[in-house]
């Protein structure tokens, strides 16, 4: 019997080959699309799972309560899990690390140096790493591993980068000494695995944790309470009974007797399971965070997309019910049950979308292509050895097959028969009728809508990102990182770089003014009478900075280069919080108590505001004061109309006379910035994806309604002709149908979209107002891609002779 069901679909597949094709591709769209978002989702959401002791592992994060916010971070300082470790039994084991940016790692050898330059996977850690975390020794020894100073450990794909190794011989790398940024000699005593790609722990070369004295002067010891840095986390193996809650609580009392009293009251630590740190947008990470807000759009999109291409062939399906009428009827005269006619459609239908679910695998594997820039990974199907693959596209199968021929089905096999044999099959009897097939092409153009709104308001506020104007100049500008804080040499690679005349000018400071690496402290202001001190951006910088970066000064003066730490120029937003609002003369002179290194900070003066962080938030206190020891980058900027590459090339020559045992590295900020909107941007160019896929569907089922409507209408096609309507006042008829249905699908639509993505955009300081064109462009546009799609079925009916269309059998 199943033979026979699937030679008849194969016969009907063959029969019908547009009607097959259409189908196929519809559901393939569809398919492919929700196995690639599935891909996604289980990538981001496998992040640390291969963690022996997932369950068991928390992060310490902190929170400081100021006036006017509450500041939450990763950051811990140094001491913190000794301490914890100490004080509470419920904690087995304690881990810190220190991650480092782009730094420079050299091989000596007999005959030269070699040199590298890292851009992530430097760690300083403890011994206790390998016993909270799964790390996998292909050579060493994990139990005494980074217990001495100046001692590392690499991954074996640093042993072969780093010492030319071939695979299979990287644990001849053990005993070797290797150099960090020519300051620090460390041993390789073992050799490791390569970390996973789904892991906040990227580590590719751990050193011992105390050997960060010599490149991080913040370190004082590992004793300094009131200094902490994004880069050092604390985690902890807990006992089973743990309770989060309540650790939290004690947590309270643990401020204040390592701080000092009431200290609690404006700081606090709390614990982050290992589960949450991927995931949570209020911290970052040593990788990346996915929103879980993000992950349920996904999903939500993927949902819309089968359910699109489900109705679409649906709405096909229907279509051909009276192409089939003749075929039921005679099965049914010969006494065929309306069951097995169910099931025989039910099999065309599983048919379909089987051979629909293979082409939907090139499909994906064509999309993983395309996104992997996107996405920052390549994500593969590995059919045979991810059973969660399989089931899902079994799962997809079934549900597809029943979703998609389960109300056909019933509609063919219940067809009257003697109505079946003469082709009376019409809208008005049990052939489905349009009201169905309209509900249905309503929903698939309500969603197809709905993800173009998304599309343009989110590629709107992209494009605000990259052209609102931040309070500063970031063209030309180009950035590099300061090898060391000689001021000799500094100044040397300032006056070689001006001998260049395509080179206007050079500043040295901690970052630029949005840059990624910031100095946080606090600071009052007695006048204020406030017993909470207010957080703010301090930026060592030089004396040529502002001028560089366009900076406005409205009041006082610039920063001198005989200016000690405590002259400081405040920002606008600074000065409105003292009380000298449009009075900014006035502030100049004043003093400022601070955080920074104790200092009284004076008032030499006010500059305008500026995006001191991106753009999802707001405009912070920012202090520009002159500390030459904490300068960690180089910019240059470049005259406009100058020969870049000229100037480029110019830098090179001075860092190869200046800095010759660094390796040089350059970006222009303008890409840096365009950076901190990756994950904005990746969003935007997946939902674009989604949205063109979702409109292809969509037209492959108005292609089935309007192949429905004309079918039934031919007969009232031929009348109206001979009648003598003219074609245009046909072809109105129908389209306006068409136009109906788009309308309605509009007005579920956009109240959705604006609601959703008005939501969306709450969640940046600085954003774009959602007004009546973005859902103008979006109906014009489903109105054009519409009216493409019926335009020639339409055309082609109204164009029929009547002679054809009017004679009966």
């Amino acid at each position: 019997m199943l033979k026979n069901y699937l030679k008849t679909a194969f016969r009907s597949l063959a029969r019908n080959k547009i009607y097959g094709l259409l189908n196929i591709v519809g559901l393939g769209l569809g398919i492919g699309c929700a196995l690639v978002i599935f891909k996604v989702i289980s990538f981001e959401n496998s992040f640390d799972k291969h963690q022996d002791n997932y369950a068991s592992i928390y992060r310490v994060v902190h929170e400081e309560i100021r006036p006017d916010e509450v500041s939450k971070g990763m950051g811990t300082p140094h001491p913190l899990g000794p301490a914890i470790l100490e004080d509470f039994p419920e904690v087995k084991k304690v881990v810190r690390t220190h991650y480092v940016g782009t730094q420079q790692i050299n091989v000596r050898t007999q005959n030269e140096v070699k040199k590298f330059l890292l851009d992530d996977g430097i760690v300083f850690t403890e011994n206790g790493f390998f016993d909270v975390f799964n790390v996998e020794f292909i050579s060493g020894d994990p139990g005494t591993a980074l217990t001495e100073s100046n001692t590392g450990v690499i991954s074996k794909s640093e042993s072969r980068r780093l010492f030319g190794y071939q695979k299979g011989e990287e644990s001849k790398a053990v005993g070797r000494m290797l150099n960090l940024s020519n300051k620090i000699d460390f041993e390789v005593v073992g050799v490791i695995d390569d970390p996973v790609e789904a892991t906040n722990f990227p580590f590719t070369i751990l050193i011992e944790y105390r050997t960060q004295a010599k490149i991080n002067q913040y370190f004082q010891e590992g004793q300094e309470w009131n200094s902490t840095s994004s880069n050092t986390n604390t985690y902890l193996l807990v006992a089973e009974s743990f309770d989060s809650g309540a650790f939290d609580e004690k947590l309270i009392d643990f401020v204040d007797r390592h701080y000092k009293e009431g200290e609690s009251v404006k700081r606090k630590f709390q614990v982050q399971p290992l589960s949450d740190v991927h995931s949570n947008t209020d911290y970052d990470n040593y990788a990346y965070v996915t929103s879980n807000e993000l992950i349920s759009a996904l999903a939500a999109i993927a949902v819309f997309l089968i359910l699109t291409a489900c109705i679409n062939f649906i709405n096909l399906a229907t279509a051909q019910a009276a192409k089939r009428s003749k075929e039921i009827g005679i099965r049914k005269a010969l006494g065929g049950y309306s069951r097995q006619l169910v099931i025989q459609f039910l099999a065309e239908t599983t048919l379909i979308t089987f051979i629909a679910l293979l082409c939907s695998l090139v499909v994906s594997e064509f999309l993983f292509i395309q996104l992997e820039d996107v996405i920052d990974t390549r994500l593969e199907l590995n059919l045979f050895q991810n059973i969660e693959t399989i089931g899902f596209l079994f799962a997809l199968l079934v549900t597809v097959s029943l979703l998609s021929g389960f109300y056909p089905s019933f509609l063919l096999a219940g067809m009257n028969t003697v109505m079946a044999l003469k082709s009376k099959i019409t809208a008005k009897n049990n052939s489905g009728g349009l009201g169905l097939r309209k509900v249905l092409v309503i929903t698939q153009f309500t969603i197809s809508q709905f993800l173009i709104i998304g599309t343009v308001i989110i590629s709107s506020q992209m494009s605000f990102f990259m052209t609102k104007d931040l309070g500063f100049e970031k063209e030309a500008i180009v950035k590099t990182y300061l090898p060391e804080t000689d001021e000799v040499k500094s100044e040397r690679f300032r006056s070689l770089m001006q001998e260049n005349s395509a080179i206007s000018g050079v500043t040295f400071a901690l970052s630029s003014p949005s840059g990624t690496s910031n100095a946080v402290s606090i600071f009052n202001y007695p006048p204020l009478e406030s017993e909470q001190d207010y957080m703010a951006n301090y930026k060592p910088v030089d004396e040529h900075y502002m001028d560089l970066y366009g900076l406005d000064l409205i009041a006082g003066r610039n920063i001198k280069k005989s200016d000690s730490g405590n002259y400081v120029i405040i920002n606008r937003k600074t000065a409105d919080l003292l009380g000298f609002k449009d009075n900014y003369d006035e502030v100049v002179g004043e003093q400022l108590s601070s955080g920074w290194r104790g200092y009284r900070l004076k008032v030499i003066g006010v500059m305008e505001n500026f995006h001191s962080q991106d753009l999802s938030g707001g405009l912070q206190y920012v202090f520009l004061l002159n500390e030459p020891e904490t300068y960690f980058e180089i910019a240059f900027k470049t005259l406009e109309g100058s020969n870049v590459k000229q100037a480029i090339s110019h830098f090179e020559s001075v860092w190869d006379q200046v800095y010759p045992e660094y390796v040089v590295d350059w970006q222009f900020y303008d890409e840096e910035l365009a950076e901190n909107y990756e994950q904005e941007q990746s969003v935007s160019t997946l939902m674009s994806i989604f949205s063109i896929v979702s409109i292809a569907i969509g037209c492959l089922g108005l292609y089935g309604l309007i192949a429905f409507i004309t079918a039934n209408r031919t007969k009232e096609v031929g009348i109206r002709k001979a009648l003598g309507a003219p074609v245009v006042a046909i072809i109105g008829k129908f389209t306006r149908e068409i136009f109906i249905l788009i309308v309605i699908s509009f007005l579920i639509a956009a109240p959705v979209a604006f609601f959703i993505l008005n939501e969306w955009l709450n969640d940046y300081e600085f954003r774009i107002k959602i007004g009546f064109g973005f859902f103008a462009m979006a109906f014009i546009a489903t109105l054009l891609i519409a009216a493409l799609t019926v335009g020639y079925r339409t055309i082609s009916t109204a164009q029929l002779n009547p002679a054809q269309t009017l004679k009966d059998e």
